[in-house]
């Protein structure tokens, strides 16, 4: 394995630390990695026969992979048989989020990209759990001792499928629903006055949600709950309307902690 690339979706910061980290550690076994965002991808034009292997890499979003994931592979060209490998993060390495890949890697394989490895990394929760600090060092300090084991076997093509149950299979399938209420939801979330229309919302939504109309903060039908505007708004004055406002959309940790490599 000499030139991998890996496509990546991150909300709030913590997918793309798990990437820069298996990106470094792939560099200092001589493997090259290209790291590209999914939503900074509108055609394809990228030549995939360059590559040895190629990643996928997300958050759990209720059970699933996000939409804007399902979209980008929708959008991938049919290869003949390009390993792939996906990475996933979640509040927690538990069987209920074993089936989030499950409609990718059908889709992936559809397309031609045989999935051989599929990893999850437990990662802080940012949303209705929030975990205390040292639950937090605790876990990016795993996620780190992880990787480099990660990336031998990625290069060693150990294949790794965790496998789960009907009921974590059907859960998967409900939560789908997600994709649907997120949008509607998305809708709720407004900008206190102390906003002071910096654009940082706008300009970072991966959905291009968001805008600025007649001076105020506009959210439109197309929220895929990233909770990036949130994660980071400077002023932190995105907040959510009734009756969701018990929901607490907030941001909880320094996302500094998410951006060190």
């Amino acid at each position: 394995m000499n030139k991998v690339c890996i496509f990546y979706f991150s909300g709030t910061g913590m997918t793309r630390y798990i990437v820069n980290k298996i990106k470094k550690e792939f560099e200092d076994l001589q493997v090259y990695v290209d790291c590209i965002k999914i939503e900074n991808i509108n055609g394809f034009d990228i030549q995939l026969l360059q590559y040895d292997a190629v990643g996928i890499a997300y958050p759990v979003h209720s059970f699933n992979a996000p939409q804007i994931v399902l979209n980008f592979v929708k959008r991938l060209p049919k290869i003949d048989s390009m390993e792939t490998f996906i990475i996933n993060t979640a509040g927690e390495d538990h069987p209920i989020n074993y089936a989030s890949s499950n409609l990718l890697i059908k889709n992936l394989n559809n397309k031609g990209f045989k999935v051989f490895y599929n990893k999850l990394f437990a990662m802080p929760s940012n949303f209705v759990v929030k975990y205390d600090d040292k639950k937090i060092k605790e876990l990016i300090n795993d996620v780190d001792n992880k990787i480099p084991l990660t990336v031998r076997n990625l290069i060693d093509r150990i294949s790794y499928i965790p496998s789960s149950s009907i009921l974590v299979k059907i859960l998967a399938f409900v939560g789908r629903l997600e994709w649907y209420g997120a949008h509607i939801l998305g809708k709720f979330f407004y900008a206190k006055n102390s906003c002071t229309r910096c654009g940082k919302c706008v300009n970072n939504c991966p959905n291009h949600n968001i805008d600025i109309t007649k001076g105020k903060v506009k959210f439109n039908w197309n929220c895929g709950l990233c909770m990036r505007c949130i994660y980071n708004c400077p002023e932190q004055v995105i907040d959510i309307h009734k009756p969701f406002n018990f929901l607490h959309f907030d941001n909880w940790y320094d996302s500094n902690i998410f951006t060190r490599k």
